[in-house]
């Protein structure tokens, strides 16, 4: 810093016992500098300022402290010693002694203790010198996240040469645990950049039961500010293992409404003797003028892959394969206005339970208008326009297009000003169009033609009830009674293709009652107010009035369904179909999840589905002691009577790293795609540096 001399003049004598501040004029924004000191002296001939005693300099929000600090005025060139400390923000620089040429920004700090708060790092090194603006040269350096007097771990330099923005060049880095040597190396180069950059991640590890080891090792590309990508190279497993896998993981951005990622792999499978791959394509992308697209791309060689390479999967994806046994492709564009929507949809499903997918019924395209309700002139009267235009094809069977015109008309009305009263007419019009029928049955387009009645009436009944909790101030119960009605007359509709369950709509004189009920919570804490649902249920009832229909035809089954958030740590839901007839659930699912402050969870859930699906799973969370978790998950089929997997996890969580353990236990399918199998993940994390994945 340039410090006028005319001021030092006036200060020139010794001030003993006395911290005497100065105020002096800064330089480029950042404020005047700031000088406190027992003792200044000025010595003319030399050109220097000494500053003696509790020596204390402030500028542009930087504060350095020491017990003598020698500014040199012609040279510009200033010297702290003696339990020097600078700190700026919230970092630190603690050392012995620094010596700075201020116009060069060449310097050096003796043992030096560094303390950078963004990332909790804790530097040491018995010299620092500062090269350059951005050059610096460090001996004897160390690194840690920890802030433990003897660190859990560190990394070690004997000597450091560092250029940011650009390459650190070590010599003999390694790494200690708890002062024990666990590598060292004789020499490494690595990046320290602030920004993003190219090179290797950590490798991660794998071993397998079935297959042995596994090692994947990354490489991540920085393409652009916006683009980037990454590259793995991956052995499964020894001897018994299936090679070599490569695989490309592409982001970008192309604005804040357009964003994206393309992931492939690709390998050749030593077991099966094949080619194996699979392409994931996920992209978003909102255009001016109300347009929309995305596109949602699995794609799998064959129906084995999300088994047998089941991390390569996005977490959607996997679920539809583990649950519902297929993967879904998706190409979607729509454009809105105000007072409708246009859309066009493309789907393609890959049916995991047959190696052959020439079968299964794909819709491409699927196009679909819908015109929102609309008052209908100067009349009481509102419109609505639905139509949908789709083509099904597949490979094996019949396949077809179809027109699907759904005009309807509304007749709102508030009688008494508290019901709400909706009679409302619909008109169908539905046009086939078969590509071929390998029968020979239905070759010439044909026509379904129907109309559809149906009235509404609701009301709603609220109530607020005041409280004088010292959180909970209100409660508000709402009910609201809905009587509905739909007829639909009884049409042929034999002669024409079944593509979907639009193609066979049942005639039905059909009247339900739906009674909802909300209980929401008015909540004050800290001078803020918040609204919280306690309670949603709804209970629905139907009853056919049909000509012709038997008891068991009418009455329909009972639907309910529960959302309860009691307690602050307890939630859980509730749905189910009950049959009269048949004294039993055709679907039935409950949830519940309790969580408490100290980190404990227990999430049990069990679903059923008549003839399709009936299964539990069961998560829970520990917290033992501070540092240590438990975790457990159990899925389990109990319509094949097959355990599904089980998954036991422990995590150890330090000040500066963390340690997690999770064996998976997955059991042979009951199809026979995929066998017995354990897996071991260990995920190391070093704070500050990264994750080290080992499974």
């Amino acid at each position: 810093m340039r410090v006028p001399l005319l001021l030092f003049i006036l200060f020139s004598l010794a001030i003993p016992s006395l911290a005497y501040p100065i105020s002096l004029g800064g330089g480029r924004g950042k404020g005047p500098v700031e000088i406190e000191a027992q003792r200044m002296i000025y010595n003319g001939k030399a050109a220097l300022v000494i500053m003696e005693g509790d020596v204390v300099i402030r500028y542009g929000g930087s504060e350095l402290q020491a017990e003598k600090a020698v500014y040199y005025l012609e040279k510009h060139y200033a010297i702290a010693e003696g339990e020097v400390v600078l700190r700026e923000g919230g970092d630190v620089l603690e050392c012995r002694r620094i010596e700075m040429d201020l116009e060069t920004k060449k310097g050096v700090v003796y043992e030096a203790k560094i303390f950078l708060k963004e990332r909790n790092f804790h530097i040491t090194g018995s010299r620092i010198e500062k090269l350059g603006e951005a050059r610096y040269r460090v001996y004897d350096a160390t690194l840690t996240s920890c802030d433990e007097e003897v660190p859990s771990w560190k990394f070690t330099c004997k000597e450091l040469e560092v250029e940011m923005e650009g390459y650190a060049k070590g010599k003999w880095p390694g790494l200690r645990i708890k002062e024990v040597p666990v590598f060292y190396l004789p020499w490494a180069i690595f990046p320290v950049k602030r920004k993003r950059q190219s090179g290797f991640l950590f490798p991660s590890f794998a071993t397998s039961s079935k297959y042995g080891p596994q090692i994947t090792i990354p490489y991540y590309w920085v393409i652009a500010p916006n683009q980037d990508a990454t590259f793995f190279l991956t052995r499964h497993g020894d001897s018994r293992g299936r090679g070599f896998k490569g695989g490309i993981e592409y982001r970008y951005a192309l604005s804040t409404k357009a964003q994206g990622q393309i992931r492939t792999f690709h390998l050749y499978d030593e077991l099966q003797e094949r080619h194996r791959w699979s392409l994931f394509f996920d992209h978003r992308h909102l255009l001016p003028g109300g347009y929309e697209f995305f596109a949602d791309i699995n794609w799998v060689s064959d129906r084995d892959y999300p088994v047998d390479f089941d991390e390569d999967l996005p977490e959607e994806a996997l679920i539809d394969a583990r649950s519902r046994n297929y993967l879904k492709s998706t190409l979607y564009f729509a454009k809105r206005w105000r007072w409708g929507e246009l859309s066009a949809e493309a789907d393609y499903f890959r049916d995991l339970t047959v190696a052959d997918n020439d079968g299964t019924l794909q819709r491409l395209p699927d196009l679909f208008f819908h015109l929102y309700k609309r008052p209908l002139g100067k009349t009481p009267l509102f419109y609505q326009f639905d139509a949908e235009g789709t083509h099904f094809w597949r490979e094996e069977g019949i396949r077809g297009g179809r027109i699907d015109l759904y005009p309807r008309v509304f007749l709102p009305l508030r009688p008494f000003d508290v019901l709400r009263f909706e009679p409302w007419a619909a008109f169908r019009s539905t046009f086939y169009f078969p590509d071929n029928d390998p029968e020979e049955k239905m070759e010439d387009p044909t026509e379904r033609v129907l109309y559809e009645l149906g009235v509404s009436l609701s009301t709603t009944i609220a109530r607020v009830f005041p409280l004088r909790g010292e959180k909970l101030v209100a409660l508000r119960h709402t009910i609201e009674p809905e009587l509905l009605y739909h007829y639909l007359p009884e049409v042929d509709q034999e002669e024409n293709p079944y593509f979907d369950s639009l193609d066979r709509l049942e005639h039905e004189s059909l009247l339900t009652f739906r009674l909802t009920q909300r209980l929401l919570g008015k909540v004050e804490e800290e001078g803020e107010t918040s609204y919280r649902e306690y309670l949603w249920l709804r209970v629905s009832q139907g009853y056919d009035f049909y000509p012709g229909l038997d008891f068991e035809e009418r009455l329909k089954p009972l639907e309910v369904e529960i959302k309860a958030h009691p307690l602050s740590w307890l939630s859980g839901s509730l749905d189910f179909e009950y049959d009269y007839h048949r004294r039993a659930f055709d679907a039935f699912g409950a949830a519940l999840t309790i969580t408490d402050r100290r980190g404990d969870s227990l999430s049990a859930e069990y679903r059923f589905q008549r003839d399709e699906l009936e299964e539990v799973n069961v998560s829970s969370k520990l917290h033992i002691i501070d540092p240590l978790d438990l975790s457990f998950s159990y899925r389990y089929n109990l319509l094949d009577g097959t355990r599904i997997e089980t998954v036991y996890g422990i995590h150890w969580t330090h000040q500066c790293w963390e340690l997690g353990l999770k064996v998976y236990d997955i059991n042979r399918s009951p199809d026979g795609l995929r066998d017995k199998e354990i897996k071991v993940m260990v995920e190391i994390t070093l704070k500050g540096i990264g994750t080290w994945k080992i499974r």
